[in-house]
């Protein structure tokens, strides 16, 4: 009986179903996002693919808002989800490129050639319908993805310094799923094969001492990992620093006391049927050695010479297209001053300021002296120098040494070039590269921090103190016992 008068009560008002029509909105609003974060999103772990090509853009390195190349290409993306946790490697396969407008207009020269596709990894969240992810591994470059997707088809914008697209410039479709989930969520692994830039890195190791980079006129200490084209390094008094170029096979073991840097090449097919090479950065961005001596810049702008001088040599000995390969993929280290011990396995590009070198699964030492004058030891040869400015060539081979008077405009003749190879005695030459770090070199590296350094000599006279003390109370002991 009560229940019917509420009831009636209820039914007759309209102010009351009113305000409870408006209670179950409300109630509803406050459940569905509830019930969102409670559903796990669609799984979308597997691979996906495009079916018809599209476009990216190749941003200029010193300007990351211009256009540079407007590359043709098909996409693919390998997923892995847990949860609302997602890692998402994008596949970019070009198939063909020209250069924007825009930097044509800025610039008046065509855009360097993209780098043959790659892949970037990002790790971000999803949720029912849509995700959002940042790249991870690269401090060169800041790429963003952002997409929606249904059960089959996945529409994304990438976003970034180096890549972009259109608005939802990427469509894949799913091709293959994985039929069990993680069982645990994807870390933040840093990227370590990004064939889109990977040329663009090498790998240094500090095995001895300190080292700096050199920006601004500024010199910032470095630790051991991958260093961008471009980067000028500095070694300290006793110091041993290792470099491997992106190619691998071979190892540089920079010294004391030296002053020296990498960069990194692209090629591409001139108009005469030849090969232009470029350096990356583009010089004229100003990024190469912005700030460094004169005499690297000027090193800078001759090394396209020197590596059609290295195809030109190589080409005859493993054909043309490797000896491009080999070149650009292993970039140009050079040496301003300071002393380098090189071993290879694979063919690199060694710069000094009289030329360039470059062997054939060799082994030697370069030292290039503050007066300007260079001397190439041969452990195992053989090692070619080239002379850019008359295109002459020399080959040092085992146990020989080429000794270089300082460069001249002029460079060199064939005939100096032969007279300035003597013999060499390997094992007259102190092996500096195969030391690592020592108690001694612990000690300067200590001192040169005060801090540690006080806390170093606190503990010593503890150490001292202690025992001085338990002596000094025995002793006293002893006498008034006696």
């Amino acid at each position: 009986m009560q229940a019917c008068k509420i009831s009636n009560s209820f039914c007759s008002s309209p102010k009351i179903i009113t305000a409870f029509i408006i209670f179950l909105l409300v109630f509803a609003a406050q459940l569905t996002p509830l019930n969102a974060q409670l559903s796990s999103a669609r799984d979308l772990t597997g691979t996906w693919q495009s079916s018809i090509s599209g476009m990216y853009y190749d941003m200029d390195p010193s300007d990351s808002n211009t256009r540079m190349n407007d590359v043709t290409a098909t996409f693919s993306m390998d997923i892995t989800q847990q949860g609302s946790q997602i890692t998402i490697i994008l596949n970019l396969n070009p198939t063909s490129w020209k250069t924007d407008n825009a930097y044509w207009q800025q610039y008046q020269m065509s855009g360097v050639p993209p780098a043959g596709g790659g892949s970037i990894e990002f790790i971000g969240t999803v949720s029912s319908s849509s995700f959002t992810a940042d790249e991870q591994g690269s401090q060169l470059t800041q790429e963003h993805l952002a997409g929606t997707f249904t059960n089959d088809i996945i529409t994304a914008t990438l976003t970034g310094t180096s890549e972009t697209t259109d608005q939802n410039g990427i469509v894949v479709t799913r091709i293959s799923s994985s039929t069990s989930v993680p069982t645990q969520a994807p870390t933040n692994t840093p990227l370590t094969t990004n064939q889109a830039t990977s040329r663009y890195f090498g790998n240094m190791q500090i095995t001895k001492g300190q080292a700096w980079t050199k920006n601004a006129n500024v010199n910032t200490p470095i630790s051991s990992g991958k260093i961008a084209s471009g980067t000028e390094m500095l070694t300290g008094d006793n110091s041993i620093v290792a470099f491997n170029p992106p190619n691998q096979g071979g190892t540089v073991y920079l010294g004391a006391n030296s002053d020296a840097g990498w960069v990194a090449l692209t090629s591409q097919p001139a108009p005469d049927n030849g090969i232009v090479y470029s350096i990356y950065p583009p010089v004229s961005s100003g990024v190469i050695f912005p700030n460094g001596i004169e005499q690297l810049k000027e090193m800078a702008y001759t090394i396209p010479l020197e590596a059609a001088i290295a195809v030109g040599v190589f080409g005859e000995t493993v054909g043309l297209s490797l000896a491009v390969a080999v070149v650009v993929e292993g970039g140009v280290f050079l040496i301003t001053n300071g002393i380098a011990y090189i071993k290879e396995t694979t063919s690199h590009l060694v710069a000094v300021p009289q030329g360039a070198l470059a062997g054939l699964n060799t082994e030697y030492v370069v030292n290039v002296s503050s007066n300007g004058t260079t001397t190439v030891q041969v452990i195992n040869g053989p090692v070619i120098f080239m002379d850019p400015s008359t295109n002459n060539t020399v080959t040092i081979n085992t146990n020989q040494m080429l000794t270089l008077p300082p460069a001249t405009q002029s460079g060199f003749s064939a005939q100096n070039l032969h007279s300035d190879v003597s013999t060499f005695n390997p094992a007259s030459t102190s092996q500096w590269w195969t030391q690592t770090t020592t108690g001694a070199s612990i000690l300067d590296n200590l001192s040169s921090q005060p801090i540690i350094l006080v806390a170093l000599v606190l503990l010593i006279a503890i150490a001292i103190a202690v025992p001085a003390s338990a002596v000094a109370k025995r002793t006293k002991k002893n006498k008034l016992h006696h």
